[in-house]
């Protein structure tokens, strides 16, 4: 199993198994220091624990035009990227700044043109 599946599969099983409410689907302000929202993506959850801040988006872009767009934010936000993985099935990126880190998981959705995203901010 790659990689890029397992930590999708451990975002979405932490999201759901933590007894939290998620909030009104707007960009949490913490990730802000991390990136600005995707522009063309819909928040589609957002969950907020101690230590932890998640987002889920979806897009039409490609895989590409996300990883780009995330590595550039990343890179003008002074996080430094240690980890960039590319597979057929999708993308990861995991960088640092001071204590904090972030792992971002894009993946092409089976069938449909749908691209998710998935950010946790630790």
């Amino acid at each position: 199993m790659s990689k890029i599946v397992i930590v999708c599969a451990t975002l979405v099983i932490f999201a759901l198994s933590v007894n939290v409410a998620l909030s009104g689907m707007e960009y949490p302000p913490e990730m802000m220091e991390v990136s600005a929202p995707y522009p063309n993506a819909t928040i589609t959850q957002t969950v907020k624990v101690p230590e932890n801040v998640m987002v889920g988006m979806e897009s039409n872009d490609s895989l590409d035009q996300i990883f780009e767009f995330y590595k550039a934010q990343l890179t003008a936000k002074g996080w430094t990227i240690n980890t960039e993985l590319k597979q057929q099935e999708g993308y990861m990126l995991v960088a640092q700044k001071g204590s904090k880190n972030i792992n971002i998981a894009i993946v092409q959705g089976g069938q449909s043109n749908i691209t998710s995203i998935m950010m946790s901010l630790y």
